[in-house]
């Protein structure tokens, strides 16, 4: 990627800083030669032992696997062929600015009005070429491909607000107001413009559409207020009222209040004569959050799309596209999570030793989920609807220390530790005691396969497998899980929930030493129970799928040594992974230099890495999945950087 931008920022004040603009403009043009990203996993399966080039005119001179003349259907394509011979070019002109303007009004000194107006524009074109000699799009017929295309994105946001700030020395109280409206649309629109097989010769299909078109607004009015009574008691209450396009009229707007209140009770006379105590303050929290940022713009609305080139009508010779329904839920609304908190700040030695600990509660109810439906009742059997509700219960705790503080000598130590529990309270629109859930998690292999359900009384993201039986030796049995119903059968009624992703505990780490001219510190994070289903070594560590078709070989994972399975297991248990870790994020070391050049220039060196390591038991190649399903043949990277911060 090559990338060129200009920032211009320009600062002014009028009338005796009662008026202050503020103008940020951004001005980017980019162009980036995007990667077949399909090639990591050909990499990764395609057979190590076969060379990458050959001595041959041939699929650009690279080794493919062939039946007769043409490319073999069902092997794996060479990577290194999939990236060299195919062009994808994208050039993006970016605009973003901002006008901010600030006034303080003369009449009402303690009273501001806050004008914030932005614009993010971006307008994006490229072509993607296929070699008419490459593998990947290779057949009888038809040789290499082309194709253009085209994007316009634009952000909008209007932000008004009034501020007013006032000390009333007589009952020792400060009061901070705030009330404010704000506007944001973002719009997409991308035409669809032909494609072609071969070197543009060939139409390859005619679009649906001539173009794409989405857009959706959030409108929101909110107030906060914050009171202060005697520096010791705080109050917070606000209330937001937000409308977002992506629901129906009637169910547009939410409304979220949230209220809070802090006790600095280490202010409180026998608190006061405690001289270790530097800090002691109490919290309590209540409030209300909405959800709509789901990507589905008209979700609500009856919406007909228009088949394409395989589901077109034939009257006589000539074939019709056809108009069908989509899937929608005129009832969709917004998702609400309401969160209880109560936690206690503290600090010692002046500030030597501080934290906190927070205990919270969270529900969240009409839960946006894509669910399955009974037939016949809608377009699909699926919809993204608003269903069931969910818990979250757990806490938190934080402590930073200042063991050394000399002259030459500082050390700072963090260290930070959360328990979570979650738990779906319900998860269907009517009672229904026999549903055994909704089944998620898709994973590679088969058709429509999940790993994973959501139940009643169980953690999200629970894993639904067979109990897999094992030898003597401890290895396990290809074909052979436990009969859980002990009906002398092994079918779908002995999936049984184990384990889930979601984490026991989270634990973070800091440290930051400075001895004279040098520094050094590290950030690392743990994370304790979180399970992960290893989707990469069910897919490929079998025979069959090292052989698929003779003699065409492909490359699997050593855990097929393990296990020895001839034919997929998708379902077993044994797949279900521990993926505890400890992984160090960040470790840095630099030096000072002081002022040099007579005083001109501050200058200090320094190195980091980023993702440095990472300790773990679990086998495949990155612990840390959110979705608990590991099938990403991509590692995370691991980044050093060296330099020097010069300060003039």
């Amino acid at each position: 990627m090559k990338r060129f931008s200009i920032n211009l920022s320009s600062n002014s004040s009028f009338l005796k800083d009662h008026l202050k603009l503020t103008i940020n403009q951004k001005p980017t043009l980019s162009r980036t030669n995007f990667a077949n990203q399909g090639a990591i996993g050909a990499a990764t399966y395609f057979d190590p032992t076969q060379p990458v080039t050959v001595d041959s005119d041939r699929f650009g001179g690279y080794y493919e696997w062939l039946n007769g003349k043409v490319p073999n259907a069902l092997a794996t394509r060479n990577p290194v062929g999939m990236i060299n011979m195919r062009s994808d070019v994208g050039n993006v002109q970016r605009h973003l600015g901002n006008i901010q303007i600030d006034y303080k009004t003369h009449f009402l000194p303690e009273l501001r009005a806050n004008l914030n107006l932005g614009k993010d524009i971006a307008k994006s074109n490229g072509e993607v070429i296929v070699d008419d000699s490459a593998a990947t799009n290779y057949t009888t017929k038809n040789k290499g491909f082309y194709s253009e295309y085209e994007q316009y994105k634009r952000n909008t946001l209007f932000e008004f607000y009034l501020n007013y700030k006032k000390e009333l020395k007589s009952i020792k109280s400060i009061v901070d107001f705030v009330a404010g409206h704000s506007y944001q649309d973002w719009y997409f629109e991308s035409p669809n413009l032909l494609q072609y097989d071969g070197a543009g010769d060939t139409l390859s299909a005619l679009p649906a559409f001539p173009f794409n078109k989405a857009q959706n607004t959030l409108i929101s009015f909110y107030g906060r207020l914050n009171y202060t009574l005697n520096e010791k008691y705080l109050l917070t209450l606000t209330l937001r009222n937000d409308g977002s396009s992506r629901f129906a009229e009637d169910e547009r707007w939410g409304l979220f209040p949230s209220a809070a209140f802090a006790w600095r009770i280490g202010d409180e006379g026998i608190f006061k004569r405690i001289k270790a105590l530097s800090d002691l303050k109490l919290r309590l929290g209540y409030g209300e959050t909405g959800q709509q940022d789901v990507g589905a713009n008209f979700n609500y609305l009856p919406v007909y799309t228009q088949s394409d080139d395989g589901a077109s009508y034939q009257f006589g010779n000539q074939y019709y596209y056809t108009l069908r329904p989509s899937v929608y839920d005129p009832t969709f609304r917004w998702e609400s999570t309401t969160t209880y908190n109560a936690g206690l700040d503290y600090g010692f030695f002046n500030g030597r030793i501080s934290g906190s600990v927070d205990f919270y509660y969270k529900k969240t109810v009409d839960l946006i989920a894509e669910i399955g439906i009974p037939a016949g009742t809608n377009f699909k059997n699926r919809v993204l609807t608003n269903v069931g509700s969910i818990e979250n219960r757990g806490i938190e705790f934080m402590i930073n220390t200042v063991p050394i503080s000399k002259k030459d000598l500082t050390l700072e130590v963090g260290f930070n530790v959360t328990a979570n529990r979650n738990n779906i309270l319900s998860l269907s629109k009517v009672a229904n005691d026999t549903s055994i859930g909704n089944q998620i998690g898709g994973i590679l292999g088969g058709v429509g396969n999940t790993i994973q359900i959501n139940s009643v009384g169980n953690p999200i993201n629970t894993f639904f497998v067979y109990k897999q039986k094992y030898d003597e030796s401890g290895n396990p049995i290809e074909g052979e899980y436990e009969d859980l119903n002990g009906d002398g059968t092994i079918n779908s009624e002995d999936l049984y929930r184990y384990k889930s992703s979601n984490p026991d505990l989270f634990l973070g780490f800091t440290a930051q030493l400075t001895y004279k001219k040098w520094s050094f510190g590290f950030l690392a994070r743990a994370v304790i129970g979180n399970y992960v289903y290893n989707n990469t070594a069910s897919f490929t560590a079998v025979q069959n799928a090292m052989v698929p078709a003779p003699p065409y070989l492909s490359n699997a994972t050593s855990n097929v040594l393990e296990t020895n399975f001839a034919q997929p297991q998708y379902f077993s248990d044994y797949y279900v992974q521990n993926a505890s870790f400890v992984r160090f994020d960040n470790i840095n070391i630099g030096y000072n230099f002081g002022k040099v050049f007579n005083g001109l220039a501050n200058i200090r060196a320094f190195a980091n890495i980023q993702n440095a390591f990472v300790i773990t038991n679990y086998t495949g190649l990155d612990p840390e999945v959110f979705s608990g399903i590991d099938n990403n043949l991509y590692p995370r990277p691991r980044i050093i950087s060296l330099g020097f911060n010069v300060q003039l």
